[in-house]
């Protein structure tokens, strides 16, 4: 299939000040897919008022999208998972569905 999920992530995830959002590269899959992940963490505990790092894909492997966000901490605990959070929606129906609250975590 082709390159991307359609119109990128279905539920773009929070990624912090414009200056932390500028650590992170999207890339296009092929398939329908698309990724997006820091290209570098800083492990200062104080760089970005503590805010973690979030590692996304999306992909339509047939009738149903998919997303997947793992979100880590920042600092010594970068190497820990704190939220692993999973979406589902018809492809079909994730342009009318589409979240657009600007990138907040899920409800728990």
């Amino acid at each position: 299939g082709p390159a991307g999920a359609a119109g990128g992530l279905y539920d773009p995830p929070p990624v912090g000040c414009a200056a932390q959002a500028g650590r992170y590269m999207m890339v296009d899959l092929e398939g329908r897919a698309s990724t997006l992940f820091p290209y570098q963490i800083d492990q200062d505990p104080e760089m970005f008022e503590g805010n973690g790092w979030v590692m996304s894909l999306d992909w339509t492997p047939g009738d149903i999208r998919y997303q997947v966000d793992r979100k880590i901490k920042g600092g010594k605990e970068v190497k820990g998972i704190y939220r692993l959070e999973l979406s589902e929606v018809r492809g079909e129906d994730a342009e009318e569905w589409r979240p657009r609250d600007g990138g907040t975590d899920m409800r728990q």
